[in-house]
């Protein structure tokens, strides 16, 4: 294999969502294969019929296309067409590779048939535990003569690897040299009695003849390098390089569980976040730039600037505060045409009228949330007063806005600017506000949060001066005529 042929994989089994921490193995290789210009390959380990659901594999389909995560060469996923020249892409699709290269390493004598029954190995391993000895396979059918298997007749067998003297080195980029002990491991098995392929051997023979260049994944995997790298060894493939990263832990600096909202990556999907945020910030949770402190990236720039040499050995911990300021940043990003396109989906499936309303309008609308909020999702409850006249008015701002000793006069004074001001433009309402504001010594700020109240029911949301423009002169002063209704009930006419 030539050695700047870059070849890179994910191999997810498809017996669940699209997890973050397989989302994360997946972007390190596909960034790596990127960088250098390499080719990433999607493979499904969907050996264990028991646990494959189609319904996984479209869910993982749809998790990697909306993290922008493409493949160069794949089965058919979802309606991705298989693609590539090394496949079948499925497991379930590649039996006669992994019997042909089992019966080949039983050829070659670094394998052999154990006809030990389900009993004899549970025997082995109770007297291992009684003796306090680790629980390993005896070898009782290493050296088997051909006499003596011939004598077995049509005894179901298993195939057990046998493993070498010595010890197993594996040049690891991230965690280095890591060195195993061969006696530390029992003849494992890599062929069932009923002929289907161990993870173990399927997943070697897959690498092998696909050609794998790189071998990065989770640390967790750090465990069966040492028998991988035996079988690679034993089959003649040459050797991949190795990187073992860290596993995403959660707040607490726990494995982040199945469980847990957010494991599923189409849950943040469903949060509001972009997946522009998701792609950069799962690049940090084990990748650092040269650029000292920097945390935001484009998609763009991580390709250039991802190297293997910059992954960490320490897991990272899951930070929301991070994630949600890396969220708000790359939707600041956004031309206010992307904006307004991702979050008409979000607003109509709330149920607000948004094709009654003309491009521009939407695109202002878009425009003057785009400082404000924090997810797409949030585009709900910043707009939805466009839509309906607020019905109540939220009750902390009432207290604090509708019911002081002057409230009445704030809004009158809103009002009336509302009527005078020349133009219902942006800076000729700031002027008229700050006007009024300073010839009747009313504080800016009470006069715009209660005119925000009286025309949003809301304390929070766009600026006051865009979203009162947005909403019309007519409708504006229709809701402030309201709002001063209200607030002369509530205070029973005190104020008059």
């Amino acid at each position: 294999m030539n050695e700047q042929k870059i070849r890179c994989r994910i191999a997810p089994s498809p017996s669940g969502f699209l997890h973050i921490g397989t989302a994360k193995t997946a972007l390190y290789n596909w960034l790596f294969a990127r960088s250098q210009g390499g080719a990433f390959i999607l493979r499904l380990e969907d050996t264990d019929a028991e646990r494959t659901d189609e319904q996984y594999v479209d869910a993982m389909c749809d998790g990697f296309r909306w993290l922008g995560i493409e493949w160069d060469e794949g089965p058919q996923f979802g309606d991705e067409p298989a693609k590539g020249t090394y496949g079948p892409y499925r497991q379930s699709q590649r039996r006669e590779l992994y019997a042909r290269e089992a019966a080949r390493l039983l050829e070659e004598g670094k394998a052999y048939k154990c006809f030990c029954t389900r009993e004899e190995i549970d025997a082995m391993r109770e007297q291992a535990a009684q003796e306090k000895r680790p629980p390993r396979y005896s070898g009782k059918c290493r050296n088997l003569t051909p006499a003596e298997i011939d004598a077995k007749g049509d005894a179901p067998f298993s195939i057990r690897f046998r493993v070498p003297e010595g010890e197993t080195v594996v040049d690891d980029i991230i965690q280095g040299p890591v060195r195993f002990h061969n006696k530390e491991y029992d003849d494992f098995i890599i062929v069932k009695p009923n002929g289907a392929a161990i993870f173990h051997l399927a997943v070697v023979v897959d690498d092998g003849l696909m050609e794998i260049s790189h071998i990065i994944r989770g640390d967790d995997h750090l465990t069966n390098a040492g028998r991988h790298v035996m079988l690679f060894n034993a089959l003649g493939y040459p050797l991949p390089r190795f990187a073992h990263h860290p596993l995403v832990h959660d707040e607490n600096g726990r494995k982040y569980s199945k469980r847990l909202h957010g494991a599923n990556v189409l849950d943040w999907r469903e949060d509001g976040y972009l997946p522009e945020t998701l792609i950069n910030y799962i690049a940090l949770l084990g990748w650092t730039s040269e650029e000292e402190g920097r945390e935001f990236f484009t998609l763009d720039e991580l390709k250039q600037m991802f190297t293997l040499k910059r992954l960490t050995k320490s897991p990272a911990r899951f930070d929301r505060k991070k994630l949600d300021w890396l969220n708000g940043q790359h939707i600041r990003m956004l031309t206010t045409e992307q904006l307004c396109d991702r979050v008409l989906p979000i607003m109509r499936k709330h149920g607000l009228d948004v094709d009654a309303q003309p491009r521009e309008w939407l695109l202002e609308m878009a425009r003057i949330c785009q400082e404000k909020i924090p997810t797409l999702n949030h585009i709900v409850a910043y707009t939805d007063f466009f839509f309906s006249r607020p019905t109540a008015y939220e009750e902390k701002g009432m207290r604090k806005f509708f019911m002081k000793e002057d409230s009445l006069q704030w809004l009158e004074t809103a009002l009336a600017c509302m009527k005078a001001v020349p133009s219902w433009e942006h800076e000729a309402l700031k002027a008229c506000y700050e006007e009024a504001a300073a010839a009747k010594e009313i504080k800016i700020g009470a006069l715009v949060n209660s005119t925000r109240l009286a025309l949003t029911g809301k304390t929070v949301g766009p600026g006051l001066y865009e979203l009162t423009v947005l909403l019309g002169r007519d409708e504006a002063i229709e809701r402030m005529e309201q709002a001063l209704m209200v607030v002369r009930q509530e205070t029973g006419g005190l104020q008059a």
